[in-house]
């Protein structure tokens, strides 16, 4: 593979997919082979700090997806915000990632002894979860972006705010998530729908308010803020991945 082949590849997955064409299903070699890439992927001291949970049942992802609140979008001037649904979520294939304490532990203070699993030390074991969790996803979101498909991360998978929705219930009970780990981020893989820009969607709900707020369709006639009528504002994901992103290099050769 070029090095400009891999640029490429890079633009397609740093940039969110929102549409999804699920007439077409992706192979299960494709399939197994991004499940081997998260089961050995690098992480710190080789340690399992993870599980993950694989969702291509379009009945789970239809229901998983109505669980995703939590993109917050202008609706009228004066910084009035609605919620809508990640739409990333809706893609032919999930992989979602939880965070969970390893069984084994191998770091090894200076002293000799091993890191507790509580405590500060607990801190440090979640940040060694986080990072591997990251390069894990990346791995396949790269190897997703070379075989030609479109990828999405998201996170919306708690409450949004407080007092909001307890989506996460739902989640764990769907896919049979124990409560010592932490639900942290998913991945969207599969085919876009052709003739549509990767911004263009399938969503026409949104909420106003803290929730429960209001639910508002885009074919509403006008919304209600503060018991003010405001034109009903189209869903729009905006699209910051097309500017130049501010990462200083420094480089000492």
């Amino acid at each position: 593979m070029s090095l400009q082949n891999e640029k490429q590849i890079i633009d397609t997955i740093r940039r969110c997919q929102r549409n999804w064409d699920h007439s077409r299903s992706i192979p299960d070699e494709h399939l197994e082979h991004w499940i081997y890439i998260a089961q050995n992927s690098p992480s710190k001291q080789d340690e399992s700090y993870y599980n993950l949970y694989v969702i291509t049942n379009k009945e789970k992802i239809d229901l998983l997806s109505n669980h995703t609140w939590g993109h917050t979008m202008e609706i009228a001037p004066g910084n009035f915000t609605g919620v809508t649904r990640n739409t990333q979520m809706a893609a032919n294939a999930y992989f979602l990632f939880t965070f969970k304490l390893p069984p084994t532990v191998r770091e090894l203070r200076p002293d000799g002894r091993p890191y507790e699993q509580t405590g500060i030390d607990f801190e440090t074991r979640k940040k060694n979860g986080y990072v591997a969790i990251g390069i894990a996803a990346g791995l396949i979101a790269q190897s997703a972006g070379a075989l030609g498909y479109k990828t999405g991360f998201n996170t919306n998978h708690n409450s949004y705010s407080e007092g909001g929705p307890n989506q996460e219930a739902v989640w764990r009970e769907t896919l049979g998530i124990s409560n010592s780990e932490s639900i942290l981020v998913g991945l969207g893989i599969g085919y876009p729908e052709e003739g549509r820009a990767r911004n263009e969607h399938n969503e026409t709900e949104f909420l106003v308010g803290m929730y429960p707020g209001t639910r508002h369709n885009v074919n509403d006639d006008y919304i209600l803020i503060n018991g003010e009528q405001h034109p009903t504002p189209k869903i729009h994901y905006k699209t910051y991945s097309e500017k130049t992103k501010m990462i200083k290099v420094s480089r000492f050769p």
